[in-house]
């Protein structure tokens, strides 16, 4: 008897070979770093498609097209905003826009063999708010520390809400838009372990603070910190609902959380900095 585990890896582990296969340009990748294959977004489109009646080549093709256009999205959000110092910086930023735009492509070459032109439409749609609300978060000056994670939350859910209304599934809808909004908050909060204060922190501290100051103390960081990691154990209360909620999506996704981030989220963090 087949395994569904077993058989959902194997179809999913398909899918990465043909993205790595499509991303492994080689004039690109002499300027570029290869592009992240964020496996969260692809587990859960995955399990989208699944549910929906689409033959398997269908589905496959499917899910390649939507992972390509989140890896555009990617690789678009890596042009850096600085003022170019010289030539190579020049080259790799070019080659970085172009490189987006070409992954980008990608997906309405392939939906366009299926003449799936109303998913094109939900795609391109969701392309246009993405980006719309990456340029509201990047470029407002926050006063209130709720608009940040909202705006946050909507970046992060857009793309998966769309499809899975393209689809009229709605709990994934809740669920991808939640699952999403929570690794990010919690990719931010390792970043931090990394750099010393991600961006997000940043805005953070400057809401809390209530005005504008060219650097932050560790104080000020550290309250920008405390901040995060309450919205972190809110999204993690939010998202353990929507598992109870939905017992068909417990078996493919506790067990994730469970391995990427431990079941307290970010206690382990919070024990590596005080170590």
């Amino acid at each position: 008897m087949t395994n569904p585990k077993e058989t959902a890896y194997k179809q999913i582990e398909g899918v990465r070979d043909m993205l790595q296969s499509r991303l492994s340009h080689s004039y690109l990748l002499r300027f570029i770093d290869f592009p992240i294959i964020d496996e969260e977004r692809l587990y859960v489109f995955y399990g989208i498609l699944e549910q929906t009646k689409l033959e398997q080549k269908r589905k496959e093709d499917t899910l390649l097209s939507i992972m390509l256009v989140q890896i555009a999205l990617d690789t678009h959000e890596l042009i850096s905003l600085e003022e170019v110092e010289n030539e190579n910086e020049r080259k790799n930023r070019q080659l970085t826009v172009l490189a987006g735009d070409y992954f980008s492509s990608m997906y309405y070459h392939i939906l366009s063999k299926w003449h799936d032109n109303e998913l094109i439409r939900t795609l391109s749609e969701a392309i246009q708010e993405i980006n719309e609300a990456k340029m509201s978060f990047y470029q407002t000056d926050y006063h209130s520390i709720e608009a940040i994670f909202t705006n946050l939350k909507e970046i992060e859910s857009i793309l998966v809400r769309k499809v899975a209304e393209h689809y009229d599934l709605d709990e994934w809808q809740a669920f991808g838009s939640q699952y999403f909004y929570m690794n990010r908050l919690l990719f931010e909060r390792k970043q931090d372990l990394v750099r010393s204060g991600s961006s997000l922190l940043h805005k953070l501290s400057f809401a809390v603070l209530s005005r504008r100051e060219t650097r932050l103390t560790s104080e000020q960081l550290a309250k920008g910190r405390s901040v995060l990691d309450s919205y972190i154990e809110h999204a993690k209360k939010e998202i353990d609902v929507l598992l109870k909620h939905y017992s068909e999506l417990h078996g493919m996704f506790c067990h994730r959380l469970e391995f990427n981030w431990g079941l307290t989220g970010i206690h382990e963090k919070k024990m590596a900095e005080e170590g």
